[in-house]
Order: C-alpha cells, then sequence, then structure tokens
C-alpha cells in the first residue's frame, strides 16, 4: 500500500523550470531542455505562450530567470 510513498519536494530548492522538467517524460523532457537552450529559436515569451498552449504553466520571466542562471537552479 505504501509502496513509492516518498517526501515532498522541497520547492525552496528548485526553480518552477526545474520542477516542470521532473514532471515530464523523457521525450517531452528533451524537447523542452532543447528550446531552452535556443534563444535564438525561442524568446521566452513565445516559449512561454508554446507551452501554456500545450497545459504547462511557465511564465517568460521564470524562464528568463533559467536561462540567466538567475534562479535558485544555480544557487550553491
Amino acid at each position: 500500500m505504501l509502496e513509492g510513498i516518498e517526501p515532498p519536494k522541497n520547492k525552496s530548492i528548485f526553480c518552477k523550470v526545474d520542477l516542470v522538467l521532473q514532471d515530464l517524460d523523457d521525450s517531452d523532457r528533451a524537447i523542452l531542455i532543447e528550446a531552452l537552450a535556443d534563444k535564438d529559436k525561442w524568446g521566452a515569451r513565445p516559449l512561454s505562450n508554446a507551452l501554456r498552449e500545450r497545459g504547462v504553466s511557465l511564465a517568460d520571466t521564470t524562464i528568463g530567470k533559467h536561462r540567466n542562471k538567475n534562479c535558485s537552479c544555480f544557487r550553491g
């Protein structure tokens, strides 16, 4: 009954981008990682809008902070 029980994620050490990446399957994760890395093809706002159309909520400011390494993923 309790197989797979895990403590809740400490959301303060992950930014929203990383939390979304953790919840995606391998294929979707790879697509999003590629889109995040390609600043020339994907501006933060168009990427945010495209994700929202597919049910993934990531604000353009959150994407920008992650890309610029100004989020909790890069603290330490």
